[in-house]
């Protein structure tokens, strides 16, 4: 009996070393499956995004011709000066003009429109994710309203809040600021309770064993075990709300998208590239922040 167990386990093993040796393990039948319909699923979407007949090209490599051209045409960069601050300075003998970019004006106006969007969907999200987290919500009917309330919210793009706002409110910063606010809090409230349902329960019960109240139990027992991923979030969501507030500039919500549109619009490409590497240093200023931020804090 005991060389019968002796051999069972060595034939384990033999198998075991096989399938290790193998290249490639052996699909099952379900991964099988699972392939077919990847492959019937991204057929499906490459059937519905080649090119048609109003594009200007018939596949990828005259896509990317195409692309070398407009590059090439963009070619140096050029920035627009403000108004009176455009100077004629001479270098080794070479007259250049200098200024004041107004695209630098831009750009500092997208941020401030990010950073007050942001801040006030991160002040909005907070209450609302105690109403959407299980583990905090008084009722479960609550719950499932505030749920429902959410995803609408994240079911509508910022650039039609936007619309909305400016056709409410008029053009300018303060209708961007809104529209990031409100396009933010449906997504940043549903991770906010996210987090707060994944904390540790036993501190909050310890908390509330002491008489503690609903606000005292989330400031000493919630919100310390959720704050680093409350804070990874709304880092991130800046992040991306300064590539948002340049979108909602095309609809006249300020910030650097309306230069962008009006030099599309006159086809004055040279000025666009400067306009996209002024972004290009402002976006890499703001991640070196970022993670200096989330390394002081996570």
């Amino acid at each position: 009996m005991a060389n019968a167990t002796k051999t069972k386990n060595n034939d384990s093993l033999d198998k075991i070393r096989a399938d290790l040796l193998r290249p490639l393990p052996m699909p099952s039948v379900r991964t099988i499956v699972v392939l077919i319909i990847v492959l019937m699923v991204l057929a499906w979407g490459i059937e519905g995004t080649r090119p048609s007949a109003i594009n200007r090209v018939s596949g990828i490599g005259d896509a990317l011709g195409a692309m070398g051209n407009l590059l090439g045409r963009m070619m140096p960069p050029k920035f627009e000066w403000a108004t009176g601050t455009a100077r004629d300075i001479t270098i080794f003998g070479q007259t250049t003009t200098i200024g004041w970019p107004i695209v630098v004006t831009a750009v500092f106006e997208t941020i401030q429109i990010a950073v007050i969007g942001t801040l006030g969907a991160v002040l909005l999200s907070l209450p609302i994710s105690l109403l959407a987290a299980r583990n905090t919500s008084p009722h479960p009917a609550i719950y499932y309203s505030v749920r429902l309330i959410l995803n609408f919210l994240r079911s509508i793009p910022e650039l039609v809040f936007a619309l909305l706002f400016v056709a409410a409110v008029g053009l300018g910063a303060f209708t961007g600021t809104l529209a990031l606010i409100f396009g933010t809090i449906g997504s940043l409230s549903r991770l906010y309770a996210e987090a707060i349902e994944q904390i540790d329960p036993q501190p909050v019960m310890a908390v509330r064993a002491t008489g503690a109240g609903g606000i005292q139990a989330f400031m000493y027992s919630v919100l310390p075990q959720a704050l680093p991923l409350l804070i990874s979030y709304s880092i991130v969501y800046f992040e991306g709300n300064i590539r948002h507030a340049t979108i909602l500039g095309y609809v006249g919500a300020g910030g650097v998208g309306y230069l962008l549109f009006k030099y599309i619009g006159t086809s004055d490409y040279r000025a666009l590239l400067g306009t996209a590497l002024t972004l290009v240093v402002a976006v890499t200023i703001i991640d070196r922040f970022s993670s200096w931020l989330r390394s002081r804090f996570i």
